[in-house]
């Protein structure tokens, strides 16, 4: 299959771009820098430029003849409160997470259609159902991705092309330390803050391995059907099933007792 990933240089990109090469697909990983792997090829485009990722496609479509997956991978995170979140990172982080989406499905969704079909993948998180705290633009980011997917897989189904929202759980990457935090933090604010980013932080660190979103995603390739929601890890499949289950404000305090801190030390 020829297999497009977005934010393929570092993290959870680049392990599905090494693993799916590793398996015999044509890999080609898109990133702002040169991705340097045996099985993957490499071309460099930014997720927030519409002209950059469609000559890339257009590209690709030129060499192979087709395309067959696109995994919507790119993203970032900001921690911090909403308040003294400025606007120009909460614009750049919705640029990159969700126009990221967008701008990518729409520049492949051409070529898909002259392939006969096709399968998108878009990475969301178990933070989009969680409203996770002092993540509060990271997780709308998320959540506007669910939406995004949902109508788009009822607009695309008669060009046989399927959607599936990926959500994992915590996982061991360089996320957490490239995640842009605040430069300022009120006072008011600042010691929840610290306290609930050091939680996220640990939870990073003993997540899960970064190599399983790219077996997951393995293993749906050759299914007929896709799953819209695919939940990554058990705990976390238990998490969001509990979270539609229980009582829309108790399920909001209980994330906001791990991470929220309402109470100051």
């Amino acid at each position: 299959m020829v297999i497009i990933v977005t934010g393929a240089s570092s993290g959870i990109g680049l392990s599905i771009a090494q693993y799916l090469g590793q398996k015999g697909h044509k890999v080609y990983g898109i990133s702002r820098s040169k991705v340097h792997e045996k099985n993957v090829k490499s071309i460099q485009a930014d997720v927030t430029r519409f002209d950059e990722l469609k000559e890339a496609y257009q590209e690709i479509f030129d060499i192979e003849g087709r395309i067959d997956v696109l995994i919507n991978n790119a993203g970032m995170g900001i921690s911090g409160s909403a308040e003294d979140t400025t606007p120009d990172d909460a614009n750049y982080l919705m640029d990159v997470n969700f126009m990221g989406v967008f701008l990518s499905t729409k520049a492949v969704l051409p070529h898909m259609r002259a392939s006969g079909g096709g399968k998108i993948f878009n990475m969301s998180s178990v933070a989009s159902k969680l409203a996770i705290p002092f993540q509060s633009f990271y997780s709308s980011s998320k959540a506007a991705i669910n939406i995004f997917s949902e109508a788009l897989a009822n607009e695309i189904s008669p060009f046989n092309i399927k959607v599936c929202i990926l959500m994992p759980g915590d996982i061991r990457t360089g996320f957490t330390k490239n995640r842009k935090k605040n430069e300022v933090d009120s006072e008011c604010y600042k010691n929840r803050v610290d306290r609930s980013v050091s939680v996220m932080e640990e939870d990073e660190r003993n997540g899960m391995d970064p190599e399983l979103p790219a077996k997951i995603i393995s293993k749906l390739l050759n299914k007929k059907r896709l799953p819209l929601y695919k939940t990554i890890g058990f705990k976390y499949k238990i998490f969001v099933l509990l979270h539609k289950l229980l009582p829309a404000k108790f399920a909001n305090f209980v994330v906001g007792a791990i991470y929220g801190f309402k109470k100051e030390k």
